[in-house]
Protein backbone atom coordinates (compact mmCIF):
# COMPACT_ATOMS: atom_id res chain seq x y z
CA UNK A 1 0.00 0.00 0.00
CA UNK A 2 2.50 2.65 0.48
CA UNK A 3 4.41 1.30 -2.61
CA UNK A 4 1.32 2.11 -4.19
CA UNK A 5 1.11 5.85 -2.44
CA UNK A 6 4.45 6.37 -3.72
CA UNK A 7 3.39 5.56 -7.42
CA UNK A 8 0.25 8.03 -6.81
CA UNK A 9 2.64 10.59 -5.50
CA UNK A 10 4.42 10.43 -8.86
CA UNK A 11 1.51 10.76 -10.85
CA UNK A 12 0.81 13.47 -8.65
CA UNK A 13 3.94 15.59 -9.63
CA UNK A 14 3.47 14.98 -13.10
CA UNK A 15 0.56 16.28 -12.75
CA UNK A 16 1.48 19.73 -11.18
CA UNK A 17 4.15 20.26 -13.53
CA UNK A 18 1.59 19.69 -16.23
CA UNK A 19 3.81 16.50 -17.35
CA UNK A 20 2.69 13.40 -18.29
CA UNK A 21 4.64 9.97 -16.96
CA UNK A 22 5.73 9.57 -20.50
CA UNK A 23 7.24 13.05 -20.72
CA UNK A 24 9.11 12.12 -17.71
CA UNK A 25 10.58 9.37 -18.87
CA UNK A 26 11.92 10.70 -21.81
CA UNK A 27 13.21 13.03 -19.40
CA UNK A 28 14.86 10.79 -17.46
CA UNK A 29 16.42 8.80 -20.96
CA UNK A 30 17.53 12.08 -21.81
CA UNK A 31 19.49 12.74 -18.07
CA UNK A 32 20.64 9.16 -18.24
CA UNK A 33 21.51 7.58 -21.31
CA UNK A 34 18.64 5.73 -21.77
CA UNK A 35 16.98 4.59 -18.65
CA UNK A 36 13.50 5.17 -19.05
CA UNK A 37 12.33 3.14 -15.65
CA UNK A 38 11.81 5.10 -12.80
CA UNK A 39 12.52 2.17 -9.71
CA UNK A 40 10.60 2.31 -6.31
CA UNK A 41 12.85 -0.18 -3.98
CA UNK A 42 11.64 -0.13 -0.15
CA UNK A 43 13.67 -2.27 2.26
CA UNK A 44 11.94 -3.98 5.22
CA UNK A 45 13.75 -3.55 8.71
CA UNK A 46 11.29 -5.30 11.90
CA UNK A 47 11.37 -2.97 14.48
CA UNK A 48 10.10 -5.29 16.80
CA UNK A 49 13.38 -7.75 16.40
CA UNK A 50 15.20 -4.45 18.36
CA UNK A 51 17.97 -4.87 16.52
CA UNK A 52 16.53 -5.04 12.55
CA UNK A 53 18.13 -1.63 11.57
CA UNK A 54 20.75 -0.44 9.69
CA UNK A 55 24.32 -0.60 11.45
CA UNK A 56 26.50 2.62 9.75
CA UNK A 57 25.48 6.29 8.62
CA UNK A 58 26.08 4.68 5.07
CA UNK A 59 23.71 1.98 5.54
CA UNK A 60 21.06 4.82 6.54
CA UNK A 61 22.05 7.67 4.26
CA UNK A 62 21.45 4.80 1.01
CA UNK A 63 18.01 5.13 1.34
CA UNK A 64 16.22 8.53 -0.40
CA UNK A 65 13.91 7.86 3.41
CA UNK A 66 12.24 6.62 5.96
CA UNK A 67 8.68 5.28 6.82
CA UNK A 68 8.04 4.44 10.30
CA UNK A 69 4.03 2.81 9.48
CA UNK A 70 1.55 2.31 11.95
CA UNK A 71 0.69 -0.07 15.11
CA UNK A 72 -1.69 -1.58 17.78
CA UNK A 73 1.07 -0.91 20.28
CA UNK A 74 1.03 2.63 22.12
CA UNK A 75 4.33 5.09 21.91
CA UNK A 76 4.63 5.65 25.57
CA UNK A 77 4.75 2.28 26.46
CA UNK A 78 8.61 2.24 26.74
CA UNK A 79 9.24 -0.33 29.39
CA UNK A 80 8.83 -2.51 26.16
CA UNK A 81 12.61 -2.83 24.66
CA UNK A 82 11.34 -2.45 20.92
CA UNK A 83 9.59 0.58 21.29
CA UNK A 84 12.41 2.16 23.52
CA UNK A 85 14.69 0.84 20.79
CA UNK A 86 12.99 2.53 17.78
CA UNK A 87 12.65 5.80 19.85
CA UNK A 88 16.13 5.27 20.63
CA UNK A 89 16.54 5.31 16.63
CA UNK A 90 14.27 7.89 16.00
CA UNK A 91 16.58 10.53 18.34
CA UNK A 92 20.17 8.86 17.56
CA UNK A 93 20.65 7.79 13.97
CA UNK A 94 16.79 9.38 12.34
CA UNK A 95 16.80 13.29 13.92
CA UNK A 96 20.73 13.55 14.00
CA UNK A 97 21.37 12.80 10.65
CA UNK A 98 18.33 14.79 9.32
CA UNK A 99 17.07 11.58 7.47
CA UNK A 100 13.73 12.57 5.29
CA UNK A 101 10.74 10.56 7.07
CA UNK A 102 7.34 10.16 7.11
CA UNK A 103 5.96 8.77 10.55
CA UNK A 104 2.13 7.52 10.49
CA UNK A 105 -0.24 7.21 13.32
CA UNK A 106 2.13 4.83 15.96
CA UNK A 107 4.95 6.33 13.95
CA UNK A 108 3.75 9.87 14.30
CA UNK A 109 3.32 9.42 18.16
CA UNK A 110 5.80 7.53 18.92
CA UNK A 111 8.28 10.51 17.04
CA UNK A 112 6.60 12.79 19.48
CA UNK A 113 7.26 10.62 22.45
CA UNK A 114 10.93 10.29 21.57
CA UNK A 115 11.70 13.35 22.28
CA UNK A 116 10.15 13.78 25.84
CA UNK A 117 11.61 13.68 28.86
CA UNK A 118 8.28 12.98 30.49
CA UNK A 119 8.42 14.49 34.03
CA UNK A 120 11.06 17.68 33.95
CA UNK A 121 9.29 20.64 35.16
CA UNK A 122 9.42 23.24 32.86
CA UNK A 123 10.61 21.22 29.79
CA UNK A 124 9.17 21.01 26.16
CA UNK A 125 9.14 18.20 25.24
CA UNK A 126 7.20 15.42 22.89
CA UNK A 127 4.54 13.33 24.62
CA UNK A 128 1.87 10.78 23.31
CA UNK A 129 -0.96 9.80 25.14
CA UNK A 130 -4.30 8.24 24.98
CA UNK A 131 -7.35 9.97 23.68
CA UNK A 132 -9.11 12.15 26.48
CA UNK A 133 -12.20 11.92 23.80
CA UNK A 134 -11.86 8.24 22.86
CA UNK A 135 -10.58 5.93 20.15
CA UNK A 136 -11.15 8.05 16.65
CA UNK A 137 -12.33 6.32 12.98
CA UNK A 138 -13.23 7.22 9.71
CA UNK A 139 -13.30 10.50 7.68
CA UNK A 140 -11.73 13.44 9.82
CA UNK A 141 -10.99 17.07 8.88
CA UNK A 142 -8.21 19.05 10.69
CA UNK A 143 -7.81 22.90 9.98
CA UNK A 144 -4.49 23.45 8.50
CA UNK A 145 -2.28 25.68 10.78
CA UNK A 146 0.08 28.67 8.39
CA UNK A 147 2.83 26.07 8.63
CA UNK A 148 0.71 23.42 7.47
CA UNK A 149 -0.75 25.32 4.47
CA UNK A 150 2.61 26.11 3.23
CA UNK A 151 3.67 22.54 3.25
CA UNK A 152 0.84 20.31 2.42
CA UNK A 153 -0.82 22.67 0.18
CA UNK A 154 1.45 22.07 -3.77
CA UNK A 155 -1.10 22.93 -5.90
CA UNK A 156 -1.13 26.37 -5.31
CA UNK A 157 -4.40 26.53 -2.74
CA UNK A 158 -3.15 28.62 -0.14
CA UNK A 159 -6.19 29.70 0.90
CA UNK A 160 -7.58 26.14 1.36
CA UNK A 161 -8.03 25.68 5.62
CA UNK A 162 -8.58 22.11 6.10
CA UNK A 163 -7.89 19.12 5.43
CA UNK A 164 -9.74 15.65 5.44
CA UNK A 165 -8.13 12.19 5.67
CA UNK A 166 -8.99 8.56 7.13
CA UNK A 167 -8.18 8.06 10.67
CA UNK A 168 -7.79 4.77 12.58
CA UNK A 169 -6.21 5.47 16.71
CA UNK A 170 -6.77 5.42 20.39
CA UNK A 171 -3.88 7.68 21.10
CA UNK A 172 -2.53 11.20 20.39
CA UNK A 173 -0.10 13.30 20.62
CA UNK A 174 -0.08 15.50 23.30
CA UNK A 175 2.78 18.13 22.86
CA UNK A 176 5.55 18.20 20.57
CA UNK A 177 9.83 19.19 21.34
CA UNK A 178 10.82 22.92 20.60
CA UNK A 179 12.38 22.07 17.34
CA UNK A 180 8.59 20.79 15.46
CA UNK A 181 6.03 22.35 14.97
CA UNK A 182 1.92 21.52 14.57
CA UNK A 183 1.10 21.53 10.91
CA UNK A 184 -2.95 21.34 11.78
CA UNK A 185 -5.56 19.87 14.10
CA UNK A 186 -8.65 20.05 15.51
CA UNK A 187 -10.65 19.94 19.38
CA UNK A 188 -10.83 16.39 19.98
CA UNK A 189 -7.01 16.01 18.57
CA UNK A 190 -5.05 19.36 18.20
CA UNK A 191 -2.06 17.99 16.56
CA UNK A 192 -3.07 15.71 13.64
CA UNK A 193 0.20 16.80 11.54
CA UNK A 194 3.62 18.00 12.71
CA UNK A 195 6.96 18.63 11.07
CA UNK A 196 10.61 18.22 12.51
CA UNK A 197 13.16 20.10 12.18
CA UNK A 198 17.30 19.90 13.61
CA UNK A 199 17.02 22.67 16.08
CA UNK A 200 15.01 25.26 17.58
CA UNK A 201 16.87 27.71 15.77
CA UNK A 202 16.05 26.59 12.30
CA UNK A 203 12.52 25.78 12.99
CA UNK A 204 12.48 29.94 14.18
CA UNK A 205 14.31 30.50 10.66
CA UNK A 206 11.47 28.51 8.34
CA UNK A 207 8.58 30.27 9.94
CA UNK A 208 10.44 34.39 9.20
CA UNK A 209 10.65 32.84 6.17
CA UNK A 210 7.19 31.63 5.53
CA UNK A 211 5.83 35.02 7.00
CA UNK A 212 8.06 36.82 4.98
CA UNK A 213 6.62 34.60 1.62
CA UNK A 214 3.20 35.29 2.10
CA UNK A 215 3.77 39.20 2.55
CA UNK A 216 6.13 39.91 0.08
CA UNK A 217 5.24 40.20 -3.45
CA UNK A 218 6.21 37.51 -6.10
CA UNK A 219 6.81 39.67 -8.91
CA UNK A 220 9.23 37.58 -10.58
CA UNK A 221 12.00 37.85 -7.83
CA UNK A 222 14.37 34.82 -7.52
CA UNK A 223 14.60 35.85 -3.76
CA UNK A 224 11.51 34.50 -2.58
CA UNK A 225 12.63 30.97 -4.28
CA UNK A 226 15.19 31.29 -1.81
CA UNK A 227 13.09 32.22 1.37
CA UNK A 228 10.84 29.31 0.46
CA UNK A 229 13.44 26.52 0.25
CA UNK A 230 16.31 27.32 2.27
CA UNK A 231 14.90 25.75 5.03
CA UNK A 232 12.64 22.75 5.15
CA UNK A 233 12.27 20.11 7.89
CA UNK A 234 13.53 16.35 7.80
CA UNK A 235 10.66 14.79 8.92
CA UNK A 236 6.36 14.92 8.61
CA UNK A 237 4.26 12.97 10.91
CA UNK A 238 0.36 12.27 10.35
CA UNK A 239 -1.70 10.85 13.28
CA UNK A 240 -4.38 10.18 9.70
CA UNK A 241 -2.84 7.09 7.52
CA UNK A 242 -2.22 8.66 4.14
CA UNK A 243 -1.72 4.79 2.14
CA UNK A 244 -5.70 4.52 2.98
CA UNK A 245 -6.35 6.58 0.07
CA UNK A 246 -4.27 4.11 -1.84
CA UNK A 247 -6.80 0.86 -3.54
CA UNK A 248 -5.19 -1.51 -1.49
CA UNK A 249 -5.19 0.52 1.91
CA UNK A 250 -8.79 1.44 1.35
CA UNK A 251 -10.23 -2.02 1.28
CA UNK A 252 -7.65 -3.84 3.16
CA UNK A 253 -5.92 -2.46 5.55
CA UNK A 254 -9.00 0.49 6.55
CA UNK A 255 -11.79 -1.59 6.41
CA UNK A 256 -9.77 -4.20 8.58
CA UNK A 257 -8.35 -1.85 10.99
CA UNK A 258 -11.84 -0.20 12.06
CA UNK A 259 -13.02 -3.57 11.89
CA UNK A 260 -10.43 -4.55 14.70
CA UNK A 261 -11.22 -2.14 16.67
CA UNK A 262 -14.92 -2.95 16.96
CA UNK A 263 -13.86 -6.06 17.84
CA UNK A 264 -11.60 -4.54 20.77
CA UNK A 265 -14.25 -2.69 21.63
CA UNK A 266 -12.59 0.64 21.04
CA UNK A 267 -15.33 1.78 18.60
CA UNK A 268 -19.45 0.93 18.38
CA UNK A 269 -20.88 -1.15 15.75
CA UNK A 270 -22.99 1.41 15.02
CA UNK A 271 -19.76 3.53 14.64
CA UNK A 272 -18.22 1.13 12.64
CA UNK A 273 -20.81 0.81 9.92
CA UNK A 274 -21.08 4.65 9.85
CA UNK A 275 -17.72 5.69 9.04
CA UNK A 276 -17.44 2.30 6.53
CA UNK A 277 -19.87 3.98 4.26
CA UNK A 278 -19.03 7.35 4.76
CA UNK A 279 -15.67 6.65 3.61
CA UNK A 280 -17.23 4.45 0.55
CA UNK A 281 -19.48 7.16 -0.20
CA UNK A 282 -17.09 10.27 0.24
CA UNK A 283 -13.49 8.25 -1.04
CA UNK A 284 -12.93 11.39 -3.83
CA UNK A 285 -12.75 13.65 -1.27
CA UNK A 286 -10.14 12.52 0.45
CA UNK A 287 -6.89 14.18 0.33
CA UNK A 288 -2.59 14.13 0.98
CA UNK A 289 -1.24 17.37 -0.53
CA UNK A 290 1.99 16.25 1.29
CA UNK A 291 3.83 14.24 -1.76
CA UNK A 292 6.42 11.80 -0.66
CA UNK A 293 8.62 11.09 -3.20
CA UNK A 294 11.26 9.08 -2.49
CA UNK A 295 12.92 6.27 -4.93
CA UNK A 296 14.34 4.19 -2.60
CA UNK A 297 12.60 3.79 1.03
CA UNK A 298 13.21 2.16 4.28
CA UNK A 299 10.20 1.39 6.23
CA UNK A 300 10.42 0.04 9.94
CA UNK A 301 7.21 -2.03 10.45
CA UNK A 302 5.60 -1.72 13.76
CA UNK A 303 2.92 -4.21 14.16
Amino acid sequence: MFLELLCQAYERKCSLLSTTVSEMREQQMANNGGDTILTISITVYHAQSKNDYPLTSSGWSSYDGVLIPGSLSAAYDTHIEWIEKLQSVIRNDIHKMRLKTMGVCFGHQCFAHAFGTHGEVGAREGQAIKCPTGAKAGRICSKLTQEGRQLLLLDGNSNKCNMEMLYTHGDMVHSLPEFAVSLGGNANVPIEACAYFSSKEEKILFQKQQQRQTTMPTNGDDNNKEISTTVRPYAVTFQAHPEYISPTGFNVNYLNTVKVMEDRGYITQQLLEEVCEDARVNFEKLEIRHLLLSHEVAVLPTI
